[in-house]
């Protein structure tokens, strides 16, 4: 007796077959033991039957587009079942297994309910939505009001909540589930990522000179959004990771090296310099201002050598 299993492209069981015949037919015609609705199916596809010792062997009848075994480029005529392997014909994969295959043992099942990612994603909200707060306030160069503070917020929450009703949605469409709590961490983790990035390099530009950060700003932002979709696809499939993050790699690398020539061509056309978004308290600040006096000085010598340039120049013009 063996047992015949369909697929989803998830390689979930969507249908099982139960054949108890030494011989089982599978195909899109009536008169198999297995109807595979698949216009690319073969009215009789399949034959498994016994042979002489007794293994069980799938054999491709003569259908026009082939049988495979998944992963596998090559057509497969006639091979042998060990239970493992996906079969795919046309568009649909199979999968064959006796009555007696050893199966995975029973998993520990979760309790029902979740504290601990509820309380994760608790904590991370707070940390998001406070260090927004705090953000807000460092840049306030006014009396403080409530509303800018409520405004901010709320937008951030919003935005949050409907990247993840989105994510869990094409969950729910090409997986059955939706896995909001789960969509729900991935976007806090990347939002706070993000987050403590862009505190970090604003503290290190006023702080100690150091603007680097904020100039690649735009790269640290497209590589956290990257990761983010990654993870949010991974969780709608497991199926061809390598190829979702060969596309993620690539919409990742397009980005970044468009954004950059974009700022390069600026700063050529305009010489925009990047500086520093937001003024901190004066305490954070580590490297020591520069004295008046000495500024000046420095000013000085740079508008005598724009002077001798300019000479040089004219004179060089005089001379043609």
């Amino acid at each position: 007796m063996i047992w015949v299993e369909i697929l989803s492209r998830h390689r979930e069981v969507t249908a099982r077959f139960r054949i108890a015949a030494s011989e089982a037919r599978i195909g899109r015609g009536y008169d198999n033991d297995v109807i595979v609705d698949d216009p690319y199916v073969a009215a009789n596809h399949l034959r498994i039957f016994r042979d002489e010792a007794g293994q069980w062997i799938t054999e491709d009848t003569g259908s026009a587009n082939g049988t495979f075994i998944d992963g596998v480029r090559t057509r497969q005529s006639r091979f042998a079942i060990d239970g493992k392997q996906l079969i795919r014909i046309g568009q649909t994969l199979v999968r064959i297994r006796e009555a007696n295959y050893a199966i995975d043992p029973e998993r520990l099942a979760p309790s029902d309910r979740p504290a601990l990612p509820v309380a994760l994603a608790a904590g991370l909200a707070a940390t998001v939505l406070g260090l927004s707060a705090l953000t807000i306030w460092l840049g306030q160069t006014s009396e403080p009001r409530a509303s800018s503070y409520l405004t901010a917020l709320l937008g951030i929450i919003g935005a949050l909540l409907v990247w993840t009703g989105l994510w869990a949605l094409l969950s729910r469409i090409f997986s059955g589930r939706s896995r909001f709590l789960r969509n729900l961490l991935i976007a806090l983790a990347g939002i706070l990522a993000l987050t403590v990035y862009n505190e970090f390099a604003r503290y290190c530009a006023f702080a100690i000179n150091w603007p680097s950060g904020i100039i690649y700003q735009y790269a640290a932002a497209w590589t956290v959004l990257a990761a983010i979709c990654f993870l949010h696809l991974r969780e709608i499939g497991p199926a061809r990771l390598w190829l979702k993050g060969a596309i993620v790699t690539t919409v990742l690398a397009t980005a970044i090296a468009a954004q950059t020539l974009q700022q390069s061509e600026a700063f050529s056309d305009f010489g925009r310099q990047n500086t520093t978004r937001l003024l901190m308290p004066p305490a954070l600040r580590v490297v020591p201002v520069k004295q008046e006096d000495n500024f000046f000085r420095d000013i000085a010598g740079l508008k005598a050598r724009l002077d001798a340039d300019r000479g040089k120049a004219a004179a060089g013009k005089a001379g043609r």
